[in-house]
């Protein structure tokens, strides 16, 4: 990725100004003349930085930042030894790079986007979360009225919170915790509370009687206001309610800044006998309120709640929620404190002092309430008739998919970005890869980066799993589905969301040394036992033809492309791992320039127009065809996939077959485009002695479970039996019907039996530079025939517990053997 030039952000004298006062600073820094050392180098780039008045991106005003983007655009570093010489910075400040993440005119944009309609479920599911925690509270089980709410970035855990003050009779209080050196984030930090909660230089005790009356001034200022709100609204309490909440939603208003100014005169007032004050100063206003007990009638709303669990030298988290347990048991109205956060430990929330930080459930057996996490999903995902099968590739269609950043972002960016788009696939990288460059050393980059596309299973036994799903899921955009009663045990997963899938792929393939490394990372994974394989090989066939159609893609294109702009410019141009490639061509590139020849010419007319658009893997959990009401037919499944770019791992208990891929045929005339849509299956084996002969022929797609025997399509489909592990390889069967003026022009077959897991069969594994791909697909076959010689002691022996889990040897000798 190339630096890319801006026009001016700044007038002539505004840049003057800002030059003056970096050589002022460099002098007393006495920088060397010329600049000729890294360290140097470094420190002009965040002398210019601190020196802009805010208008470039404060995350490189520290050296740890500056020095990673100096490292990685080595341009930069002969930038500023010209800019040090001629002792003017302008063409620095103009570098997209640097300019401040979110300028002024942005961050208004991101208001606004607040106020557009709220999509989804997540508000019901909110409230009926807390109204079951003050139900689960009055059984006089749980320490206090405070839960959480945890999910990866960008999937609305703040808009929830706000949607609240909007949509319901429910008084919010929301405040922003978020780290003072954080300024490129949103919504801002509120000074006041997060002053007030997050201090330096204060002992545990004095903190404890800051929480109190920092709840005691909370309670007195929501009387004040909130009882003049009541009186404007000539007493109609509901109206009160709405009034005080569109005051208090707005993030900009001089309501919220003096509601927090009186916070802070009343805690300075008053950090003498809190603890009783404060129990007394709790509202009265919800008596009325006796015909639904269990609705919330105030939510205290803490964004970016993680600072409060750092340890520093206690952690605050400990002695703010025993606050909020002390009042709690005190008073039946449903008041709750909801802490929000990427990172799970803001749901880490300490039991009484008995137990130590680290227990989850108290010793006196009182419970936490586990963390709200379901904000929902695919807010934006467009219609199947929004759009024609051929456009789908387009990156406004693509954004559409997934968390509601990316769509909401979009219009961000158009305000005053003069590169959008480049600047959104930025962002998505710095967050997938944990805030900072990709490395592929380091284990969590190299699972987030395949684990979005290739549908990664973690195996829960392993020693590090609770430690890397959290890491995920806090920095990497992993999604939390659930976590368990006494929160040990959390379920994360990377859901389909193509345009992520581009940003990783893009990711893995900008420099062959980058996925290869990549690739060793995974083995490593695989062999302590992190990373399950599957039970046939199904890891390394969604592998296999997965980085078949990267590579493929890339010699069409540049490896580091993320853009095809031929069909189209801007959000309309194409995403290349999501453009359509021909059946045809792929097949060539996976098996070789002779395919099509032994397939014959009615197997080459048949899929003369098929395509293919895979970018991701998405895992199912029951079959395909089931008698339920809500079944989709096998084509619009069909065509729900190829719209959003996904293959499909069936589930382990799906007949005959392992895997979908969506084909589209086009063709002029169709009525709809659900009519084009057919399938590749592929079964996975890695036995490594051939199956019963028939084995093959059994994938049907008319199976009962797949389509139903009633279905009947004019269009071709694929079955592929992928025999991996079988030492002799190539492609033994090649079959397609000649259809005679007797048959039937219904649910013709192209079968396939590809054995062995080598260049003889995917010709394309036979190129230079694809040795360490090579070497991991055929590493993850032999694995699943028996583990390796290297597998980790602890691994093989817990293998040997688990006697009867599988027919291979590591589950089935029996006899303690290693």
């Amino acid at each position: 990725m190339t630096l890319d030039l801006l026009p001016d952000i700044l007038d002539a004298k505004t840049h003057r100004n800002f030059d003056e006062m970096v050589n002022e600073i460099c002098a007393d820094l006495q920088l060397g003349e010329p600049l000729d050392t890294f360290k140097d180098t470094v420190v002009l780039l965040t002398t210019i930085i601190d020196s802009s008045d805010g208008h470039l991106d404060s995350r490189y005003r520290t050296s740890k930042a500056a020095k990673e983007l100096v490292k990685t655009h080595l341009e930069l570093s002969d930038m500023l030894k010209t800019a040090w010489k001629d002792k003017s910075y302008r063409d620095i400040r103009n570098l997209y790079k640097v300019i401040d993440a979110l300028t002024p005119g942005m961050k208004q944009e991101l208001v606004r986007s607040f106020n557009t309609t709220y999509r989804g479920g997540a508000l019901d599911a909110f409230v009926e979360y807390l109204e079951n925690n003050q139900r689960k509270f009055e059984q006089g089980k749980y320490y206090g009225k405070f839960c959480s709410i945890v999910q990866s970035s960008g999937t609305g855990k703040t808009r929830l919170m706000l949607e609240v003050l909007s949509k319901r009779d429910v008084l919010v209080l929301y405040m922003n915790l978020r780290p003072a050196e954080d300024e490129t984030g949103f919504p801002d930090r509120d000074p006041i509370p997060a002053g007030l909660l997050t201090p330096d230089n204060m002992t545990a005790e004095a903190y404890g009687t800051r929480c109190c009356a920092f709840f005691t001034a909370i309670f007195r200022s929501l009387i004040d206001s909130f009882s003049r709100a009541v009186r404007d609204a000539a007493g109609d309490e509901p109206s009160g309610i709405r009034e005080w909440n569109k005051h208090m939603s707005d993030l900009c208003s001089t309501h919220r800044h003096k509601f927090f100014e009186q916070v802070k005169t009343i805690v300075d007032e008053m950090m003498v006998a809190a603890y009783k004050r404060m129990v007394q100063a709790f509202p009265r206003l919800f008596d009325s309120q006796r015909e639904a007990p269990n609705t919330p009638k105030l939510v205290i709303a803490i964004d970016e709640g993680h600072p409060l669990h750092e340890v520093k030298p206690f952690r605050r988290a400990t002695i703010l929620c025993r606050t909020i347990s002390t009042y709690s048991q005190d008073v039946k109205a449903s008041i709750w404190v909801v802490f929000g956060s990427t990172n799970s430990k803001v749901a880490h929330f300490a039991s009484p002092q008995a137990s130590f930080d680290s227990a989850r459930v108290s010793v006196k057996g009182l419970l936490v309430f586990p963390p709200f996490s379901q904000l929902g999903w695919d807010q934006f995902a467009p219609g199947l008739e929004g759009i024609p099968a051929t456009d789908v590739a387009k990156l406004s269609h693509i954004i559409g998919f997934g968390r509601p950043l990316w769509m909401l972002l979009k219009p961000v960016y158009e305000h005053e970005s003069a590169n959008p788009i480049q600047e959104m696939q930025d962002l998505a990288r710095q967050k997938l890869c944990g805030g900072g460059m990709y490395d592929p050393g380091t284990t969590r980059h190299s699972l987030a980066v395949l684990g979005q596309r290739f549908a990664l299973d973690i195996c829960f036994g392993h020693s590090e799993v609770v430690e890397h799903m959290e890491s995920l899921v806090a920095s990497h955009l992993r999604i939390c589905i659930t976590v368990t009663e006494d929160r040990r045990w959390s379920f994360t997963t990377y859901p389909s969301e193509p345009y992520l899938s581009c940003v990783a792929a893009n990711i893995l393939h900008a420099k062959s040394e980058m996925r290869d490394e990549t690739l060793k990372v995974l083995m490593k994974k695989v062999n302590d036992g992190m990373i399950d394989m599957g039970q046939s090989g199904e890891l390394a066939s969604r592998m296999l033809w997965l980085l078949a159609k990267d590579l493929l893609v890339r010699t069409y294109h540049s490896p580091s492309q993320f853009l095809d702009e031929r069909k189209g410019k801007g959000w309309d141009a194409e995403l290349i791992d999501c453009q359509e490639v021909s059946v045809r061509d792929f097949f060539v590139f996976l098996f070789g320039s002779d395919f099509w020849t032994r397939a014959g010419q009615s197997a080459t007319t048949a899929f003369d127009n098929a395509y293919v658009n895979f970018s991701h893997w998405v895992s199912m959990d029951s079959n395909i065809r089931r008698n339920v009401v809500d079944q989709l037919d096998i084509e619009e499944w069909t065509l729900r996939h190829w719209h959003r770019t996904s293959a499909v791992q069936c589930c382990h208990n799906q007949p005959s077959i392992d895997k979908v891929i969506p084909i589209y045929f086009k063709s002029r005339g169709l009525a709809r485009d659900v009519v084009g849509v057919s399938q590749i299956f592929i079964s996975d084996k890695a036995r490594v002695q051939t199956g019963p002969a028939d084995t093959l022929d059994k994938i049907l797609r008319t199976d009962n479970s797949i389509a139903g025997d009633n279905h009947r399509s004019s269009l071709p489909y694929v079955a592929i039996l992928a025999d991996m592990g079988l030492t002799q390889s190539g492609l033994t069967r090649i079959e397609f019907p000649r259809r005679s003026s007797r048959q039937s022009a219904y649910e013709q077959c192209l079968r396939i039996h590809a054995r062995g897991m080598d260049s003889d069969t995917y010709k394309f594994l036979g190129s230079s530079g694809l040795n360490v791909l090579r070497q991991t697909l055929k590493s993850l076959v032999q694995r699943e025939q028996f583990p390796a010689s290297d597998q980790p002691y602890a691994q093989l022996v817990q293998d040997l517990v688990k006697f009867g889990n599988s027919s291979t040897k590591a589950h089935g000798l029996g006899k303690g053997q290693c």
